[in-house]
Protein backbone atom coordinates (compact mmCIF):
# COMPACT_ATOMS: atom_id res chain seq x y z
CA UNK A 1 0.00 0.00 0.00
CA UNK A 2 2.78 2.50 0.63
CA UNK A 3 4.63 1.40 -2.54
CA UNK A 4 1.20 2.77 -4.59
CA UNK A 5 0.62 5.79 -2.86
CA UNK A 6 -2.51 4.92 -0.94
CA UNK A 7 -1.58 6.39 2.21
CA UNK A 8 -2.59 4.22 4.37
CA UNK A 9 -2.58 4.41 8.48
CA UNK A 10 -3.36 2.41 11.32
CA UNK A 11 -7.23 2.16 11.64
CA UNK A 12 -7.54 1.27 7.56
CA UNK A 13 -4.87 -1.12 7.79
CA UNK A 14 -7.26 -2.65 10.74
CA UNK A 15 -9.76 -2.85 8.43
CA UNK A 16 -8.25 -4.09 5.84
CA UNK A 17 -6.61 -6.84 8.38
CA UNK A 18 -10.07 -7.34 9.18
CA UNK A 19 -11.47 -8.27 5.77
CA UNK A 20 -9.14 -10.13 5.02
CA UNK A 21 -9.60 -12.66 8.10
CA UNK A 22 -13.30 -12.67 7.62
CA UNK A 23 -12.83 -13.07 3.85
CA UNK A 24 -9.75 -15.31 3.98
CA UNK A 25 -10.31 -17.44 6.72
CA UNK A 26 -6.92 -16.49 8.00
CA UNK A 27 -5.99 -15.37 11.39
CA UNK A 28 -4.28 -12.18 10.58
CA UNK A 29 -6.84 -9.78 12.76
CA UNK A 30 -4.94 -7.35 14.92
CA UNK A 31 -4.93 -3.91 16.84
CA UNK A 32 -3.84 0.00 15.98
CA UNK A 33 -1.38 -1.15 18.42
CA UNK A 34 0.28 -4.03 16.75
CA UNK A 35 0.28 -1.45 13.31
CA UNK A 36 1.89 1.21 15.12
CA UNK A 37 4.60 -1.16 16.21
CA UNK A 38 5.08 -2.87 13.00
CA UNK A 39 5.53 0.66 11.65
CA UNK A 40 8.28 1.39 13.73
CA UNK A 41 10.07 -2.60 13.15
CA UNK A 42 9.68 -0.94 9.28
CA UNK A 43 11.43 2.03 10.14
CA UNK A 44 14.55 0.82 12.11
CA UNK A 45 15.05 -2.66 11.20
CA UNK A 46 14.54 -2.65 7.61
CA UNK A 47 15.40 0.71 6.94
CA UNK A 48 12.01 2.06 5.37
CA UNK A 49 11.96 5.57 4.59
CA UNK A 50 8.80 6.05 6.15
CA UNK A 51 7.10 9.27 7.07
CA UNK A 52 3.27 10.34 7.87
CA UNK A 53 1.60 13.26 6.12
CA UNK A 54 -1.02 14.95 8.12
CA UNK A 55 -2.99 16.30 5.28
CA UNK A 56 -3.42 12.98 3.75
CA UNK A 57 -3.75 10.93 7.57
CA UNK A 58 -1.62 8.25 6.23
CA UNK A 59 1.93 6.63 5.72
CA UNK A 60 4.41 7.64 2.72
CA UNK A 61 7.54 6.71 1.49
CA UNK A 62 9.81 9.49 0.97
CA UNK A 63 11.65 7.37 -1.53
CA UNK A 64 10.50 5.33 -3.77
CA UNK A 65 13.67 3.07 -4.16
CA UNK A 66 13.65 1.36 -0.95
CA UNK A 67 12.85 -2.51 -1.15
CA UNK A 68 11.30 -4.85 1.31
CA UNK A 69 13.78 -7.87 1.35
CA UNK A 70 12.03 -10.92 2.36
CA UNK A 71 11.29 -14.18 0.90
CA UNK A 72 8.15 -14.13 -1.30
CA UNK A 73 6.02 -16.56 -0.18
CA UNK A 74 3.02 -16.29 -2.23
CA UNK A 75 0.06 -19.07 -1.75
CA UNK A 76 -1.52 -20.69 -5.30
CA UNK A 77 -4.00 -17.36 -5.42
CA UNK A 78 -1.31 -14.91 -5.54
CA UNK A 79 0.47 -17.05 -7.73
CA UNK A 80 -2.83 -17.08 -10.10
CA UNK A 81 -2.98 -13.87 -10.04
CA UNK A 82 0.55 -13.08 -10.88
CA UNK A 83 0.47 -15.80 -13.82
CA UNK A 84 -2.58 -14.38 -15.03
CA UNK A 85 -1.54 -10.29 -14.75
CA UNK A 86 1.57 -11.55 -17.03
CA UNK A 87 -0.49 -12.79 -19.61
CA UNK A 88 -2.91 -9.68 -19.91
CA UNK A 89 0.59 -7.59 -20.09
CA UNK A 90 1.35 -8.95 -22.90
CA UNK A 91 -1.81 -8.17 -24.42
CA UNK A 92 -2.41 -4.39 -23.39
CA UNK A 93 1.12 -2.99 -22.50
CA UNK A 94 4.26 -2.33 -24.92
CA UNK A 95 7.89 -3.66 -25.24
CA UNK A 96 9.85 -3.21 -22.84
CA UNK A 97 7.24 -2.79 -19.54
CA UNK A 98 5.20 -5.98 -21.09
CA UNK A 99 8.77 -7.50 -20.65
CA UNK A 100 9.84 -6.46 -17.07
CA UNK A 101 6.24 -8.13 -15.88
CA UNK A 102 6.58 -11.27 -17.57
CA UNK A 103 10.41 -11.68 -16.33
CA UNK A 104 9.47 -10.99 -12.55
CA UNK A 105 6.58 -13.31 -12.74
CA UNK A 106 9.03 -16.17 -14.11
CA UNK A 107 11.51 -15.01 -11.98
CA UNK A 108 8.70 -16.27 -8.74
CA UNK A 109 8.32 -19.35 -10.99
CA UNK A 110 11.62 -20.21 -9.73
CA UNK A 111 10.53 -21.06 -6.80
CA UNK A 112 7.35 -21.94 -6.58
CA UNK A 113 6.11 -24.39 -8.88
CA UNK A 114 1.82 -24.65 -8.49
CA UNK A 115 0.09 -27.10 -8.97
CA UNK A 116 -2.22 -25.25 -11.36
CA UNK A 117 0.14 -25.04 -14.04
CA UNK A 118 -0.32 -28.71 -14.60
CA UNK A 119 -3.53 -28.93 -16.01
CA UNK A 120 -3.80 -25.25 -17.13
CA UNK A 121 -3.28 -24.38 -20.48
CA UNK A 122 -2.39 -20.51 -20.26
CA UNK A 123 -1.85 -19.89 -24.20
CA UNK A 124 -5.71 -21.05 -24.42
CA UNK A 125 -6.15 -17.73 -22.03
CA UNK A 126 -7.40 -14.88 -25.01
CA UNK A 127 -7.64 -11.11 -24.79
CA UNK A 128 -9.60 -9.82 -27.37
CA UNK A 129 -9.68 -6.22 -26.42
CA UNK A 130 -5.96 -5.60 -26.80
CA UNK A 131 -3.41 -2.86 -27.66
CA UNK A 132 -4.49 -2.28 -31.60
CA UNK A 133 -2.51 0.94 -31.73
CA UNK A 134 1.01 1.12 -32.86
CA UNK A 135 2.94 2.79 -29.59
CA UNK A 136 6.01 4.60 -29.30
CA UNK A 137 7.81 2.44 -27.05
CA UNK A 138 10.11 4.96 -25.72
CA UNK A 139 7.70 7.75 -25.21
CA UNK A 140 5.12 5.46 -24.01
CA UNK A 141 8.11 4.37 -20.97
CA UNK A 142 8.67 8.62 -20.60
CA UNK A 143 4.53 8.87 -20.01
CA UNK A 144 4.69 5.66 -17.81
CA UNK A 145 7.74 6.56 -15.46
CA UNK A 146 6.48 10.38 -15.05
CA UNK A 147 3.03 9.00 -14.16
CA UNK A 148 5.17 6.75 -11.45
CA UNK A 149 7.24 9.10 -9.76
CA UNK A 150 4.95 12.18 -9.98
CA UNK A 151 7.30 14.06 -12.71
CA UNK A 152 5.77 16.55 -15.17
CA UNK A 153 6.52 16.01 -19.28
CA UNK A 154 7.14 18.16 -21.91
CA UNK A 155 5.59 16.65 -24.74
CA UNK A 156 4.29 17.57 -28.67
CA UNK A 157 0.97 16.53 -29.21
CA UNK A 158 -0.92 16.08 -32.60
CA UNK A 159 -4.63 16.71 -32.44
CA UNK A 160 -7.13 15.09 -35.05
CA UNK A 161 -6.20 17.40 -37.28
CA UNK A 162 -2.67 16.69 -37.13
CA UNK A 163 -1.96 20.16 -35.58
CA UNK A 164 1.25 19.87 -33.46
CA UNK A 165 1.37 21.69 -30.02
CA UNK A 166 4.25 21.32 -27.11
CA UNK A 167 2.30 20.96 -23.47
CA UNK A 168 4.29 20.54 -20.27
CA UNK A 169 1.78 18.16 -18.49
CA UNK A 170 1.37 16.52 -15.59
CA UNK A 171 0.12 12.29 -15.82
CA UNK A 172 -2.37 12.22 -12.76
CA UNK A 173 -3.89 8.80 -14.52
CA UNK A 174 -2.73 6.05 -16.55
CA UNK A 175 -5.66 4.92 -18.69
CA UNK A 176 -6.17 2.14 -20.76
CA UNK A 177 -9.87 2.49 -22.76
CA UNK A 178 -11.18 1.31 -25.79
CA UNK A 179 -8.05 -0.78 -27.18
CA UNK A 180 -5.85 2.24 -26.83
CA UNK A 181 -3.58 4.54 -23.55
CA UNK A 182 -4.97 7.47 -22.36
CA UNK A 183 -3.51 9.67 -19.89
CA UNK A 184 -5.54 12.33 -18.18
CA UNK A 185 -3.82 14.75 -16.07
CA UNK A 186 -3.78 18.70 -15.72
CA UNK A 187 -2.51 21.09 -19.19
CA UNK A 188 -0.14 23.84 -18.02
CA UNK A 189 -0.92 25.59 -21.35
CA UNK A 190 -4.15 25.02 -21.10
CA UNK A 191 -4.13 25.37 -17.08
CA UNK A 192 -7.03 22.56 -16.55
CA UNK A 193 -7.36 19.18 -17.19
CA UNK A 194 -7.04 17.44 -20.20
CA UNK A 195 -6.89 14.00 -21.58
CA UNK A 196 -3.90 12.83 -24.37
CA UNK A 197 -4.22 9.86 -26.28
CA UNK A 198 -0.35 8.41 -26.03
CA UNK A 199 -0.40 7.63 -29.67
CA UNK A 200 -0.51 10.83 -30.62
CA UNK A 201 2.07 12.40 -28.59
CA UNK A 202 5.17 12.43 -31.30
CA UNK A 203 7.45 13.52 -28.25
CA UNK A 204 8.40 13.48 -24.62
CA UNK A 205 10.31 14.87 -22.36
CA UNK A 206 10.84 14.10 -18.21
CA UNK A 207 11.05 17.55 -16.37
CA UNK A 208 12.83 17.71 -12.98
CA UNK A 209 9.88 19.61 -11.47
CA UNK A 210 7.21 17.21 -9.15
CA UNK A 211 3.68 17.83 -9.26
CA UNK A 212 1.41 15.99 -6.26
CA UNK A 213 -1.85 13.69 -7.61
CA UNK A 214 -5.35 15.70 -7.75
CA UNK A 215 -7.46 13.16 -6.27
CA UNK A 216 -10.25 14.85 -8.19
CA UNK A 217 -8.65 14.39 -11.65
CA UNK A 218 -8.16 10.69 -10.67
CA UNK A 219 -11.73 10.22 -9.23
CA UNK A 220 -13.02 11.99 -12.74
CA UNK A 221 -12.17 8.58 -14.42
CA UNK A 222 -14.63 6.66 -15.07
CA UNK A 223 -16.46 5.29 -18.26
CA UNK A 224 -19.07 7.96 -18.37
CA UNK A 225 -17.11 10.85 -18.24
CA UNK A 226 -13.46 9.84 -19.69
CA UNK A 227 -12.51 11.61 -22.96
CA UNK A 228 -14.56 14.78 -21.44
CA UNK A 229 -17.23 14.97 -24.86
CA UNK A 230 -19.59 17.44 -24.25
CA UNK A 231 -23.02 15.57 -23.27
CA UNK A 232 -26.68 16.00 -24.16
CA UNK A 233 -29.10 14.57 -20.73
CA UNK A 234 -31.99 12.86 -20.13
CA UNK A 235 -32.04 10.60 -23.26
CA UNK A 236 -35.00 7.97 -24.02
CA UNK A 237 -34.31 5.08 -26.74
CA UNK A 238 -37.00 2.57 -27.59
CA UNK A 239 -34.78 -0.88 -28.23
CA UNK A 240 -35.80 -4.47 -28.65
CA UNK A 241 -35.30 -6.88 -26.94
CA UNK A 242 -32.07 -8.08 -27.89
CA UNK A 243 -30.85 -4.95 -27.55
CA UNK A 244 -31.36 -4.85 -23.90
CA UNK A 245 -28.83 -7.43 -23.49
CA UNK A 246 -26.35 -5.71 -25.65
CA UNK A 247 -27.11 -2.69 -23.56
CA UNK A 248 -26.55 -4.31 -20.24
CA UNK A 249 -23.30 -6.49 -21.34
CA UNK A 250 -22.23 -2.26 -22.49
CA UNK A 251 -24.15 0.35 -21.07
CA UNK A 252 -24.28 3.74 -22.35
CA UNK A 253 -24.30 5.08 -19.31
CA UNK A 254 -23.52 3.02 -15.56
CA UNK A 255 -26.92 4.46 -14.31
CA UNK A 256 -28.91 3.70 -17.28
CA UNK A 257 -32.25 1.88 -16.46
CA UNK A 258 -34.31 -0.08 -18.65
CA UNK A 259 -38.20 0.38 -18.35
CA UNK A 260 -41.16 -2.18 -18.60
CA UNK A 261 -42.42 -0.58 -22.08
CA UNK A 262 -39.26 -1.62 -24.15
CA UNK A 263 -37.35 1.82 -23.24
CA UNK A 264 -34.04 2.38 -21.80
CA UNK A 265 -33.39 5.98 -19.93
CA UNK A 266 -29.78 7.05 -20.43
CA UNK A 267 -28.56 10.18 -17.98
CA UNK A 268 -26.32 11.40 -20.11
CA UNK A 269 -24.35 10.79 -23.28
CA UNK A 270 -22.23 12.32 -25.95
CA UNK A 271 -23.45 12.30 -29.47
CA UNK A 272 -20.00 10.71 -30.20
CA UNK A 273 -20.92 7.84 -28.59
CA UNK A 274 -24.53 7.65 -28.87
CA UNK A 275 -24.77 8.43 -32.95
CA UNK A 276 -22.38 5.49 -34.02
CA UNK A 277 -24.18 3.23 -31.72
CA UNK A 278 -27.60 4.10 -33.06
CA UNK A 279 -26.16 3.48 -36.79
CA UNK A 280 -24.79 0.35 -35.88
CA UNK A 281 -27.85 -1.18 -34.69
CA UNK A 282 -29.57 -0.40 -38.34
CA UNK A 283 -32.70 0.62 -37.04
CA UNK A 284 -33.59 -1.78 -33.67
CA UNK A 285 -32.75 1.21 -31.35
CA UNK A 286 -34.81 4.70 -32.05
CA UNK A 287 -33.98 7.95 -30.39
CA UNK A 288 -37.23 9.61 -28.52
CA UNK A 289 -35.86 12.06 -26.45
CA UNK A 290 -35.08 14.89 -26.54
CA UNK A 291 -36.79 16.07 -29.66
CA UNK A 292 -33.65 18.67 -30.89
CA UNK A 293 -31.31 15.77 -30.68
CA UNK A 294 -33.79 12.99 -32.65
CA UNK A 295 -34.16 16.02 -35.13
CA UNK A 296 -30.21 16.30 -35.46
CA UNK A 297 -29.94 12.28 -35.95
CA UNK A 298 -32.46 12.38 -38.49
CA UNK A 299 -30.59 15.27 -40.25
CA UNK A 300 -27.45 13.36 -40.14
CA UNK A 301 -29.28 10.70 -41.52
CA UNK A 302 -30.82 12.31 -44.66
CA UNK A 303 -27.24 13.92 -45.60
CA UNK A 304 -25.86 10.39 -45.50
CA UNK A 305 -28.53 9.10 -47.72
CA UNK A 306 -28.03 12.14 -50.20
CA UNK A 307 -24.93 10.95 -50.66
CA UNK A 308 -25.57 7.60 -51.42
CA UNK A 309 -28.33 8.96 -53.85
CA UNK A 310 -25.88 10.98 -55.68
CA UNK A 311 -23.11 8.62 -55.75
CA UNK A 312 -21.87 7.08 -59.29
CA UNK A 313 -23.25 3.83 -60.12
CA UNK A 314 -20.28 1.71 -61.85
CA UNK A 315 -20.93 -0.20 -64.94
CA UNK A 316 -20.90 -3.86 -63.16
CA UNK A 317 -23.62 -2.71 -60.74
CA UNK A 318 -25.43 -1.16 -63.48
CA UNK A 319 -25.82 -4.63 -65.11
Amino acid sequence: MLKENRYPNSESLVREFRRIAVEEELEIDCSRKTILRDMKTLEFEFQCPLAFDRARNGYYLKRHDWDFIAPALLDENEMLASVIGARISEDIFPSPLKNRIRNAVDYLLQNHNPDFLDTANLASLTILSGLYIQLDREIFMKIFETWQTHRTVKIAYADYRGHLTERVFEPHTLVFYNNSWYSKGFCRLKKQPRTFALHRIRSAEPLPEHFTPDEKIIRSVTVDDFLGFEKVRNVKLKITEMLRDVLAARPLHSRQSFLPDGTVEIPAVSREILFPFLLAQQGLAELLEPTGLRQEFQEMLRTMLASYETAPISPSEAR
